[in-house]
């Protein structure tokens, strides 16, 4: 468990190294639950660099400053990975990489269902393209991991609750902040079998249909402590991407194939499920 321990060891010097200075006045005005949350942040970005930590580097103050002022407030657990895991990506040799504090925003944006989605979303191609060498430049070659998450599954994946999945707004709520904040590409459904068929003609039931971006991609990766590798790294590094508690994936995803040559979609044509 992390607590005032943590942050009283020489971890965070080490973590932060010069920034570590900014820390005095930064927790002086925190409530004892945020400088706890922060200090799990810290513990999990430590983790996520492992040997890499006692390689020199430092982290940018623009990117502590996100931290202390805005993930200090999520508590659950994929937010503290979220969340570390840029800090961990941003510790760089020359503390001049600040990248991290726009990803701070936008995992910031997010609630925790359109997060959790995200997460199931890229573990499952990550598990699909696994070795696969797909490619992220064009639109062509993001067209070619579009993928089928089955509605069940899905739902199991989310844990809803019974008032969660049946609330009318929840699947526009998470679908559409996703595509609005560019997490996956214009190209994406929700509903029944009939109506995903224009993206995937072989849609075997209710589901979702979506298509990878860069940004999408590129946060998964942040979020694991690997902005240092490129993007195709989601389809053919050995990253460790398992989160205590949530499933890796969403089982029983389909690659849709017979997608690629469909005309395209913008933006959110169908129906709730």
């Amino acid at each position: 468990m992390l607590d005032w321990y943590y942050l009283a060891k020489d971890g965070v010097s080490k973590l932060l190294a010069p920034t570590a200075e900014y820390l005095g006045d930064g927790l002086r005005n925190l409530a004892l639950r945020r400088v706890e949350c922060i200090g799990r942040i810290f513990s999990n970005a430590s983790q996520k660099l492992g040997d890499r930590l006692e390689m020199s580097g430092e982290v940018p103050p623009a990117v502590l400053r996100a931290v202390l002022s805005e993930a200090s407030y999520r508590e659950d657990q994929l937010s503290v990975e979220y969340f570390g895991g840029v800090l961990a990506s941003s510790r760089t040799e020359h503390g001049r990489d600040d990248r991290g504090s726009r990803m701070i925003k936008v995992v910031d944006g997010l609630t925790s269902y359109q997060m959790r989605t995200h997460y199931l979303v890229y573990s499952s191609l990550s598990r699909q393209f696994s070795g696969s060498g797909k490619r992220f430049e064009t639109a062509q070659d993001r067209s070619q991991m579009r993928i089928f998450l089955p509605a069940k599954e899905y739902v199991d994946s989310m844990d809803f609750t019974h008032d969660e999945w049946f609330n009318p707004q929840m699947l526009h709520h998470i679908w559409h902040g996703l595509s609005s904040d560019g997490l996956i590409e214009g190209e994406w459904r929700f509903g029944g079998a009939e109506l995903l068929r224009s993206l995937f003609p072989s849609a075997p039931h209710d589901g979702f249909v979506c298509t990878p971006s860069t940004l999408g991609a590129e946060l998964f990766l942040w979020a694991f402590g690997r902005s240092d590798l490129p993007l195709e790294a989601l389809c053919t590094a050995d990253i460790d991407t398992v989160i205590d508690g949530i499933p890796s994936g969403v089982s029983n995803t389909v690659v849709c194939n017979d997608a690629v040559q469909q005309r395209r979609v913008q933006g959110y044509e169908g129906e709730g499920s």
